[in-house]
């Protein structure tokens, strides 16, 4: 065993520290005399629920930032900071930071369960260190040059109190929205040939070497439209415990092959779904969520949630529409949204996330879904991970990158750390041109039929 296989192998071991994270509530408030407060946690992650900011009178006046009072420099209008929180813990060490503007009083105050976890007050009278620099006599201090002095001495401090999560995370556990686990496999529907529907070459190249394909498919290079085809991968996906296809979406011709994956797996109850790959603008990307909507009637195959057809949206898709065109598209649509989670958006905007190919080393993915997993729990969304048998776009890229198989352990890896999601996604079945299929080739057979079956199966458990 390789160096790199053994480290892989140790990896699918090793427990997250942050696995089984709860989320719970938490109320704070601050009262101050100062001009500008800011609050930040270590060891724990939170999603703000409410915030407002009173004044004395009873005023509520915007906060910019949820656990931020910023005032007119120098306003000591007292002022209470509330905010209600739902909070998860990290690795780090639990504690609040507070950061103070200028001199006043400060009082925080952290309940849990109806219970005060912390109360700690700053006075605003603090000893005051004289200006190391002495004022020339013939301009002598005055009561009115004083408070300068102070300013510029008394500038922004930082306080970091510990926290003790026995008193804390004493809440009980909020209950999470609860959603079906599910395997699913990204499929490819762009090959055709001559002699098929396509009526010519698609995808296939019949210039290169086996096609440029990275194995060679055990159905040789067919065409996704054909029935038999359909109906024998959709068995096979049965076979290895996937219950669904998310089917790339880019051309007329995925629609012909949609039709004809959709009247199978009616048949199969077998689950479809669409992976929204181009979208160069917000009017487009609606455009093709209402499409979605009018392709999934009728069909009962069609993979929901909360009764809203599923989709996927590539993460090309949102980092050229940003958060705002996002938003815009989604307009009077009525779509379960899963999207990129490495583009720049909120789980507030999509119903969930995850990422299409997950081949960073196992220790590295398992972070990556234990960040994603608290703010997927705050926010009361569903978390996808995705998982591959390996890589090798050398046939089609220079020099391309190629990620060994290992034997299957590097697919076992991958799974290990999925067992923080809600749902696993295989990339690939049938991305023959990248090598990351797991549809039975000459070189593998049905190796990694078999082998998803099994870490299917200890993944539900």
């Amino acid at each position: 065993m390789t160096l790199r296989a053994s480290l892989l192998f140790l990896l699918t071991l090793l427990p997250s520290l942050a696995w089984g994270q709860t989320v719970q509530p938490l109320t704070l408030e601050l009262y101050t005399t100062s001009d500008d407060v800011e609050i930040a946690f270590s060891g724990l992650d939170f999603r703000v629920l409410k915030s407002s900011v009173e004044s004395v009178n009873g005023v509520t006046q915007s906060n910019a930032k949820p656990l931020h009072v910023k005032k007119q420099p120098w306003d000591v209008t007292p002022v209470t900071l509330r905010a209600e929180l739902l909070v998860t813990p990290t690795d780090a060490p639990l504690a609040v930071k507070v950061t103070r503007g200028c001199p006043g009083e400060m009082r925080l105050t952290l309940r849990a369960a109806g219970k005060i976890a912390l109360e700690q007050l700053w006075p605003a009278s603090e000893p005051v260190a004289k200006p190391t620099v002495a004022k020339p006599a013939s301009k002598p201090k005055t009561a009115k040059q004083l408070p300068v002095a102070k300013r510029e001495e008394r500038g922004p401090k930082e306080y970091t109190v510990p926290l003790r999560a026995d008193k804390l995370l004493t809440a009980a556990p909020l209950p999470r929205k609860a959603f079906e686990p599910m395997v699913l496999a990204y499929h490819y529907g762009w090959y055709g040939r001559p002699d098929g529907a396509a009526k010519e070459w698609l995808h296939w190249n019949p210039q290169a070497a086996d096609h440029a394909s990275t194995n060679t498919p055990q159905l040789g290079f067919y065409d996704s439209a054909d029935p038999k085809i359909v109906r024998q991968q959709i068995a096979w996906a049965q076979e290895a415990g996937i219950d669904g296809f998310i089917l790339s979406w880019w051309t007329p011709w995925d629609r012909k092959v949609l039709a004809e994956l959709l009247k199978q797996a009616d048949a199969k109850r077998f689950a479809v779904s669409l992976y929204l790959e181009v979208a160069p603008t917000p009017d487009e990307l609606h455009k093709q969520l209402v499409e979605v909507e009018a392709l999934a009637k009728g069909h009962p195959s069609f993979l929901r949630v909360e009764g809203k057809p599923v989709v996927f949206l590539y993460g090309r898709i949102l980092y050229a529409i940003g958060h705002d065109g996002l938003r815009e598209a989604l307009r009077n649509t009525n779509v379960f949204t899963i999207g990129d989670a490495l583009a720049p958006l909120t789980f507030s905007t999509l119903d969930g996330a995850g990422w299409y190919m997950a081949l960073d080393v196992p220790d590295q993915q398992r972070e990556q879904l234990v960040n994603l997993q608290r703010t997927a729990r705050l926010n009361d969304k569903l978390l996808v991970a995705s998982v591959a048998p390996g890589y090798d776009d050398s046939h089609i890229r220079s020099p391309g990158r190629v990620d060994q198989r290992l034997d299957g352990q590097f697919y076992e890896s991958m799974w290990s750390a999925a067992k923080l999601a809600d749902w696993v996604v295989i990339t690939s079945w049938n991305e023959w041109h990248e090598g990351s299929d797991i549809e039975p080739s000459a070189e593998y057979g049905k190796k990694y039929l078999e082998l998803t079956r099994k870490l299917a199966d200890r993944w539900r458990k």
